[in-house]
């Protein structure tokens, strides 16, 4: 099953050259393996914040390089489809889906989030866009295959987003997972129109209860959001700008 989920997520992921009209232009790299995508690279608009950020993806796909190489040969895999939920500028969403089997009682699942701002050529400081309420507090945690990213164990989106995970579910087997201790990773999705969240660096076992959910952009107004950053959602949301 997750073969076939990486599969259709293969099938929506970047190509190049995939340039999205009136948004950020990306060209896709050739896949650093069988089954492994590589981060694309921002090709418009250009300039040394732009590059700033190029680099951080050279950097990421060196770091998903590695990961490979530790989980070894075959029969063991290492696998990585990659889509762009916000191409609006001025942010780039890429999510990386990560499926291995490198020898383990279990295969590992995980997601690997990252949104740029193109107006500091560095991740988003989601300080500057949502209220503390929303983010604080903050920690560093690895997102599996070497990447340090920032997650938040704020109250307030917890609550949310447990309430919002478990009406997803059609049962209650996750229940005990979701009430537990979580940390969240947002990220930008044009498409759905807001902010997603997730939880990261759950136990192999449970990991299929990580659902995501989208706090959508009503809902980030309501809640003291930036209008830089619910604005631009929206307008990425109308011209199509996510892959």
């Amino acid at each position: 099953m997750r073969r076939l989920t990486l599969a259709l997520l293969a099938a929506a992921a970047i190509t190049a050259p995939a340039l999205a009209a009136g948004g950020i232009g990306l060209q896709g790299q050739n896949p650093l393996g069988e089954s492994t995508d590589a981060f694309p690279r921002i090709v418009s608009p250009a300039g040394p914040k732009i590059e700033r950020i190029n680099q951080a993806l050279t950097r990421a796909d060196a770091r998903a390089k590695k990961a490979m190489k530790d989980c070894g040969k075959a029969p063991n895999t290492y696998e990585r489809a990659i889509t762009a939920p916000m191409t609006g500028e001025p942010f780039l969403s890429l999510v990386a889906s990560d499926y291995a089997e490198c020898g383990g009682a279990h295969p590992s699942l995980g997601q690997l989030a990252l949104t740029y701002d193109l107006g500091t050529g560095r991740p988003i400081n989601w300080a500057d866009y949502l209220p503390a309420d929303l983010i604080q507090p903050e920690e560093l945690i690895d997102a599996g295959d070497g990447s340090q990213i920032g997650a938040t164990k704020a109250p307030a989106l917890l609550d949310f987003y447990r309430v919002a995970a478990k009406a997803q579910r059609a049962d209650r087997d996750c229940d005990d997972v979701l009430d537990g201790d979580l940390s969240l990773v947002l990220w930008i999705d044009a498409k759905q129109q807001g902010v997603a969240i997730a939880p990261t660096n759950l136990p192999h076992v449970v990991q299929a209860c990580g659902e995501t959910v989208v706090m959508k952009t009503d809902e980030l107004r309501k809640r003291g959001a930036k209008p830089a950053l619910t604005d631009a959602i929206d307008a990425a949301k109308k011209a199509k700008n996510y892959q």
